[in-house]
């Protein structure tokens, strides 16, 4: 069907018609994952509903952690959510819809369960996923109201903190934690840097800052130790080329090209060049790394700091960025042997992966296998290898995934196309990045001792 033949009213219910497809479609899924689920029943090992999470994850293309959510309110909807899986088979109702019912229902009894699928299932389709989830929670309160309370006790042992990349070099530190704690540090937060704004804490000045921004550089100043005014002592990883950094080295390369954080993305040449600026000189430590021919690569580092596991470990991390299992993208955990240590596997740059912890462990699993294609050999003696590293993850049904890590300045760099090959590569770094003219270095004593170190 050709939208740009259609008037507007037809494209509006063609709109309609696709998302009531989407909801017949996640239905279907969601009785096929459960008649999987009862499938390995009674016969599977201990860690089969992982296994069968992490399956679907990868079937459905998104995290192992998505995949779980998804079997178990698969399960929910097959076995005791009858009436909202007849909404969701309809097209009434989307899969968000069901995910906020499921979850917010989770506590309950069959029997529970059933009777707040009978009150809800035929206003669903009036709802907004939202507002299904609160509408959820109130009659689960109703309907067992000791069930929710020792579900809010459990959840206090779940409290944590974790970070994740947001838009325009920024990123989001969540803090999980009992609600009244919670906002009671907000408000503390709050009352701080309102007083600050207007002048009220002689030792600090807004500078220009609403409060949102105090807010924020207080609670990241007081979260890492460190005093009004002090850099932040924590090691921050930043891949960026010489050109990009210092305007030397190949000038077929632009100066514009992003440095990249591993784990959060890529960061703009003017800002990383600032980030580096800004520090005070001793607390910049300059690593070279070494690259494929073309750029693509990491194959060796040099480094004062000789321990080798923890730079073997930080070798992984620049190379694999996140969990290599296909769309997991959780961060690194741990430094795993592809081909299992107990079949041989050896502890070396090249079957070594980046892992989280649950893909790790997954792994384990009866069923599952994982191998290398491509790159290989030591980090030290690798220096050509045209053709990428590749993890190969099979699952128990015999499907298999491919996982490449990401060029060593990230996705969208001039050296993205896997399989151009060296003299490729160089051909699209010419045809996109013309050689650029040097551009006056700042003489800063930094600078010139990165220059020095450098050329």
């Amino acid at each position: 069907m050709d939208p740009a033949s259609l008037s507007d009213r037809e494209r509006v219910d063609l709109v309609a018609e696709l998302e009531r497809l989407k909801g017949a479609a996640s239905a279907t899924q969601a009785r096929a994952v459960h008649a999987l689920g009862e499938s390995r029943a009674g016969v599977a090992p201990r860690d089969a509903v992982r296994s069968v999470g992490s399956e679907v994850g990868l079937a459905r293309r998104e995290s192992p952690s998505l995949g779980d959510r998804f079997v178990r309110v698969s399960r929910a909807l097959v076995m005791e959510l009858p009436i909202t899986l007849a909404a969701l088979s309809k097209g009434v109702i989307g899969e968000r819809h069901v995910i906020q019912v499921a979850q917010e229902s989770a506590m309950l009894t069959a029997p529970d369960r059933s009777e707040l699928d009978r009150r809800l299932g035929p206003v669903l389709g009036r709802l907004s996923p939202q507002a299904a989830g609160r509408a959820a929670r109130r009659v689960a309160a109703e309907l067992d109201a000791a069930a929710v309370t020792r579900r809010m006790e459990r959840a206090a042992s779940s409290r944590r903190v974790s970070v994740r990349a947001a838009r325009d070099g920024m990123a989001y530190l969540t803090v999980l934690a009992p609600s009244h704690e919670a906002i009671g540090a907000y408000a503390a937060l709050k009352g701080y840097a309102s007083n600050v704004v207007s002048g009220h804490r002689a030792q600090e000045a807004a500078d220009g800052r609403g409060t949102g921004a105090v807010m924020a550089d207080t609670a990241t100043r007081l979260l890492s130790g460190r005093s009004a005014g002090q850099v932040q002592p924590v090691e921050v990883h930043l891949v960026m080329t010489d050109r990009s950094l210092l305007g030397i080295g190949d000038p077929s390369r632009s100066v514009s090209e992003p440095g990249r954080v591993p784990g959060h993305g890529s960061v703009p040449a003017p800002v990383a060049q600032a980030w580096v600026r800004e520090a005070p000189d001793a607390s910049v430590w300059l690593r070279r790394v070494f690259t494929t021919p073309d750029g693509r690569d990491l194959v060796a580092m040099d480094s004062r700091r000789r321990i080798f596991p923890r730079l073997l470990r930080r070798m992984l991390v620049l190379r694999d960025d996140v969990c290599t299992t296909p769309w997991c993208n959780a961060p690194i955990a741990h430094a795993d042997h592809t081909r299992p240590a107990r079949q041989g596997g050896a502890t070396d740059w090249s079957n070594g992966s980046g892992k989280c912890a649950r893909c790790n462990h997954v792994k384990e699993a009866p069923g599952w296998r994982s191998t290398v294609s491509g790159g290989g050999g030591s980090p030290c003696r690798d220096r050509a290898g045209p053709r990428p590293r590749e993890v190969l993850l099979t699952t128990p049904l015999g499907r298999t995934y491919r996982s490449q890590p990401p060029p060593l300045l990230g996705w969208g760099s001039p050296t993205s196309d896997s399989r151009s090959g060296k003299r490729a590569g160089r051909r699209q770094r010419v045809r996109h990045h013309p050689p650029t003219p040097r551009r006056p270095l700042i003489r800063s004593r930094l600078e010139r001792e990165l220059c020095r170190l450098m050329t």
